[in-house]
Order: C-alpha cells, then sequence, then structure tokens
C-alpha cells in the first residue's frame, strides 16, 4: 500500500520563536499544500481519509529553500512559506498531499522534526 501523506517541512530556527510561531507556520503549511492540490485526485483522497501528516525539520532557512529548490526539480507541488513579520525569511514548505512514494525520495533524508 503506497499511502497518501501530506509532508511539512518547517525550520528549527522557529524554536527560538516559541511554540506559538512554530504551530502557526506548520498549520499553515498544511493548509498552503492542501490548497496548491485541493482538485487533485490524490489530495481529495487524503481529505477523504485521516490526513496523515509527516513534519520534517530543515536546519536553517538556506536548507529550507534547497529542499524547495529540489521539489520544484521533481515537479512536486508546494508551497514556500515566507513570513512577512520575519522580513520574508522562509519558515516553512507545504508540500500537497500525494502517495507517500511520489515525495519520499526528495525528502527522505530529512530529519523528522522533534
Amino acid at each position: 500500500m503506497d499511502p497518501i501523506v501530506q509532508y511539512l517541512i518547517i525550520s528549527r530556527e522557529l524554536l527560538a520563536l516559541g511554540h506559538g510561531v512554530l504551530a502557526a507556520q506548520a498549520a499553515h503549511a498544511a493548509v498552503a499544500g492542501y490548497l496548491i492540490a485541493a482538485g487533485s485526485d490524490p489530495a481529495r483522497a487524503w481529505a477523504g481519509g485521516t490526513f496523515t501528516k509527516i513534519l520534517l525539520a530543515a536546519d536553517d532557512e538556506a536548507a529550507l529553500r534547497a529542499v524547495s529548490a529540489q521539489l520544484a526539480s521533481a515537479g512536486i507541488a508546494h508551497k514556500l512559506l515566507e513570513e512577512s513579520r520575519l522580513q520574508g525569511k522562509a519558515t516553512a514548505i507545504g508540500v500537497a498531499p500525494l502517495p507517500k512514494s511520489t515525495v519520499a525520495p526528495v525528502l527522505g533524508r530529512l530529519p523528522l522534526f522533534r
């Protein structure tokens, strides 16, 4: 079985800003990732299922931007979030809900956010 999941990648730099900021950015990433693919079959299946999300970590903004570039190169729909209150700093990525096997080759090296 190849589950449909949504990956969220969060910059560890947000830990210094507090749990509320971290939670807000994760929520923004989840909504943005879903909205960019809401009409697709995988997104509809995901929304009708268990809403499985996998939260991954990037060390900093540069790493987050590098992951976004890799996702773009692989043709994987995603949204890089840039926080206006942080002068446009990249904080998170929301990936469209997709089969795990489609996204894992690009994101498999990233650690879980702990």
